[in-house]
This record gives C-alpha cells, sequence and structure tokens, in this order.
C-alpha cells in the first residue's frame, strides 16, 4: 500500500484522518498517526495558545508525522502560521479561497522552505489547479458529500478523476470513504491516498461529547441536509432543529438579511453540539453522507484496522 503520498508524508498507510474543529485534536491526530496514518488536527480557527498546546500535545503523543490545518482567511493566521514553524509541525493542509492566491503561495512557500509537506483543500479543478500553482506539493479533495463547510456542489467520485487529470501532483480524496471499499474505489479513481473525518467521530479517542457519538450512530442513510447554500456559506450536517430553522430563513429571506439571521443563530452551534452535546435545539451536528455506514464507536486502532485489513482482501481478492 505505500506510494508516492506515503514517501512524501513519510507514513506507513496512505490514509489521513481529515481535520475537524472540535473533534481532531492532538491526541485523536497522534493516535492515527501511531497507527501509521496521518492524523490532522482541525484547529485552524483556535486561538493561539490552544493551537500551540494541541500541536504539543501531538507532539508528545507521537514520534510519527502528525498535521494541522491552516486557513489563510483567519484573522490570526500569520501568528498560527509563525507557531507552525517554531513547533516544527510536519504537515500542513492548507486552506484558502483562490482569491487568496498571493497568500497561499506566500503560505506555501514559507512552509516548503521550512521542510514542511504542504497539502492545499480544494473542492473543485479550478481550486486544485489554483493551489498547484500555489505550490502545493498534493492537494485533498473534498466533494459535496463531505460533512461540515462545503465549498463546491460536485460529487467527490465524480470529481477526484476531474482533477486526477486536471493537475500533476498527488490527489488525495478527501470525503465520502467510510471503509476499505472506499479507500480501493478512490484508488480507482486515481487518488493516492484518502482523507477520513466523518468515522473517526466516533473514535474513542475523538473528544466530541458522547450525544453528537450517539446522534451519528442513530442516524439513517439520507439523513443530512446542506444548509446556507443561498448565502454562500453551505454546511452539511444532521437535519435537526437548528438545520430546519436555517432551512426556513432561506425560504423566507434572502441576501444580506438571511445571510445575517443565519449569521446570528448558528454563532457558536458546532461547539454547542460538539462540547455541550445539544444535537437538536441549538446545536450543529457536522457529518457526511456516509452517515448510514457510521454504526458504533470503535478505538482509533480498531479503525485503521478494519480499514487496513478490508484493503488487503479487496487487494488480493
Amino acid at each position: 500500500m505505500r506510494n508516492i503520498v506515503c514517501e512524501m508524508l513519510n507514513i506507513k498507510y496512505p490514509i489521513l484522518q481529515g481535520p475537524m474543529a472540535w473533534a481532531s485534536d492532538g491526541r485523536l491526530a497522534a493516535a492515527v498517526s501511531e497507527e501509521g496514518g496521518l492524523g490532522i488536527m482541525g484547529i485552524g480557527f483556535a486561538p493561539a495558545d490552544v493551537f500551540r498546546n494541541e500541536i504539543r500535545t501531538a507532539g508528545r503523543l507521537t514520534d510519527h508525522p502528525y498535521g494541522c490545518n491552516l486557513i489563510t482567511s483567519v484573522p490570526n493566521s500569520r501568528e498560527l502560521l509563525e507557531i507552525i514553524l517554531q513547533e516544527k509541525v510536519p504537515v500542513v493542509e492548507l486552506e484558502g479561497a483562490p482569491e487568496e492566491f498571493s497568500l497561499l503561495r506566500e503560505y506555501a512557500d514559507t512552509l516548503e522552505k521550512n521542510g514542511i509537506v504542504v497539502i492545499g483543500k480544494a473542492s473543485s479543478v479550478r481550486e486544485a489547479q489554483i493551489l498547484e500553482r500555489a505550490g502545493v506539493q498534493m492537494v485533498s479533495v473534498k466533494g459535496a458529500d463531505g460533512g461540515g463547510h462545503i465549498y463546491g456542489f460536485t460529487g467527490t467520485f465524480t470529481l477526484i478523476p476531474q482533477v486526477v487529470d486536471a493537475v500533476r501532483i498527488p490527489v488525495i480524496n478527501s470525503s465520502g470513504v467510510a471503509d476499505a471499499r472506499g479507500v480501493r474505489a478512490s484508488f480507482m479513481l486515481g487518488a493516492s491516498a484518502v482523507e477520513i473525518g466523518s468515522r473517526f467521530l466516533l473514535a474513542h479517542e475523538c473528544p466530541v461529547h458522547e450525544n453528537y457519538k450517539k446522534a451519528v450512530i442513530l442516524a439513517e442513510e439520507g439523513a443530512t441536509v446542506l444548509t446556507g447554500t443561498s448565502v454562500h456559506d453551505a454546511v452539511r450536517g444532521l437535519e435537526n432543529t437548528l438545520a430546519k430553522k436555517v432551512l426556513k430563513i432561506e425560504k423566507d429571506c434572502e441576501g444580506k438579511e438571511a445571510a445575517e439571521k443565519i449569521q446570528r443563530l448558528c454563532a457558536g452551534s458546532l461547539r454547542k453540539a460538539a462540547v455541550e452535546g445539544d444535537t437538536d435545539r441549538e446545536g450543529s451536528v457536522l457529518v457526511g453522507q456516509n452517515v448510514g455506514m457510521l454504526t458504533c464507536e470503535e478505538s482509533v486502532r480498531e479503525i485503521m484496522k478494519s480499514l487496513i485489513c478490508g484493503l488487503e482482501q479487496i487487494l488480493d481478492s
């Protein structure tokens, strides 16, 4: 299973754990890295002190490569970049709008010059091409079926081969995968690795509230909805009271009025679900369309073993 992504990241298996706010902290990332994958912390929106502490936590818990995300649009992104350099984070997943090309190129160049592997985050062919020109070493592609913030509207398994044909750097499929079949399918479509988010929500090492995990386990196929599309801030999560309120605002209002109402309503909603356990009234439970495949809590070791052994069986069949 070792390939170009494994060589570039210095990992055993081409399996990455995707960055998820309030979910993928230093402990979870380190656990994935210890099992031969690459754990990536979803701390790109964190205050500087939290950002540094999580990085140091991962560094204490594993001697293997690990990563964190960095978002160019965050007001303190330069401060976070400096912390990454000071703490010598091995891998960074860089995210930014195409309009921020000069900043993307500056950050990618700075990171690479300091020996850090840079993964770009894209949701379209155009974004992948822009990231390649900006100097990232590989690109992680997220389609509309993924959980959390959605920036494009093409399904992952339609999008992946188009990106593979459009760029020369390695491509990582970062949504729609929950088991070994998804890993194998991603390889068949031309991806060199997978980045898995939603399944790791149910890892024992994942810090989200038990109510959040139970909501994911009880959800069936078709349980997610996409909100915020009319105000260009699309988010995929479980359909609940909060999501229905957002959809009603989008139906009744438009433009700036809708955006302001949604922003007020949803402020802090992910924290309310992931930390406080409010998974219906005011909380937002972010998860991908593969939620119907997520049926039980497991350790990171069990999840990785299932992915690796399952893939080996498929490759041998």
